[in-house]
């Protein structure tokens, strides 16, 4: 992330926690915290000392790589989080593709590389998020367990209940045998009156065929298989939160999600209940970067 990105964002970050009345830290749950994979979507709003998190990684490389490094504001167990019952992981060449379910063979198909010979498959116990009394109150769930999602949070109603965000990996081009696709996924959240608000990446990959070595990969992954998505709380009905619950989707809306309208509608409820000041809108648009404001808005800044 590019310095100036940083900076806007600690600016964003000191001005929502200077003026708005939050009662804690904005608390993040993330099952899969892996660090040796991608960036979390979290990462900045960490450092920056905005959150506090709770993650979960079974794998030994990377629960230890998470103990090493974790700061003051991290708490992570080796648990497997899941529906509660015994599992078998299947681990493959490539650390990122572990999975409780075995690959699907007509996953073949597409030029994602040799990842489906097993290394080992390793019986586990899974955890349920309900069962556990270290969370507390969650504000963004975080979910990257290839295939497990919709069984973690089909046993995380509890969690569920307050938080504001679930940002998870659904999948759209099977990959293992068995697992939820993204409507599993979208089913468990709906019910629970959870909305998509953002599609945060997506994975595509070629088609395997006899010329695919003359097309230029990037520009020919023409099959969407898998991507971060980010729910929200249905903002529709906003005016049933708690205050805490619009606070930390305001927050997180500026922070993780980047969505600047979200945060703007957001503040127009903080300040209809009298959390925050009328103009504290137009504080935060100030501190965005000219790219993201109309004409409108830059004839009066």
């Amino acid at each position: 992330m590019a310095e100036t990105e940083v900076s806007t964002l600690a600016a964003h970050l000191a001005l929502l926690r200077a003026e708005l009345p939050f009662a804690r830290l904005t608390r993040v749950v993330d099952v899969g915290a892996n660090p040796l994979l991608d960036a979390a979507p979290y990462a900045a709003l960490l450092r920056l000392g905005g959150c506090d998190v709770v993650g979960f990684e079974p794998q030994d490389k990377a629960f230890a790589a998470l103990m090493r490094d974790k700061g003051p504001n991290e708490t992570y167990f080796p648990h497997a989080v899941g529906d509660g019952s015994a599992q078998i992981l299947h681990l493959y060449t490539s650390q990122g593709f572990a999975s409780v379910f075995p690959p699907n063979p007509e996953a073949r198909i597409l030029a994602t590389g040799d990842w489906q010979e097993i290394t080992a498959k390793v019986p586990f116990q899974t955890v349920r998020l309900d069962d556990l009394d270290t969370l507390g109150a969650v504000d963004l769930i975080k979910i990257d367990i290839q295939g497990g999602e919709a069984a973690v949070l089909a046993h995380a109603l509890g969690a569920l209940g307050e938080a504001v965000v679930v940002i998870t990996e659904q999948r759209y081009f099977r990959l293992y045998e068995g697992e939820p696709m993204a409507a599993g996924v979208d089913a468990v959240l709906a019910a629970q009156g959870f909305a998509i608000h953002k599609l945060l990446s997506i994975n595509s990959f070629q088609l395997n065929s006899s010329r695919r070595k003359f097309l230029a990969r990037e520009a020919t992954a023409d099959q969407a298989v898998d991507g971060d998505v980010a729910y929200i709380r249905n903002p529709a009905g906003i005016a049933g939160w708690s205050d805490q619950q619009v606070l930390h989707l305001t927050l997180l809306a500026s922070l993780v999600l980047e969505s600047h309208s979200l945060v703007l509608y957001c503040l127009d409820e903080a300040v209809r209940r009298g959390l925050a000041r009328r103009n504290l809108a137009d504080a935060y648009l100030r501190l965005l970067p000219d790219h993201l404001l109309s004409p409108k808005f830059k004839a009066v800044k």
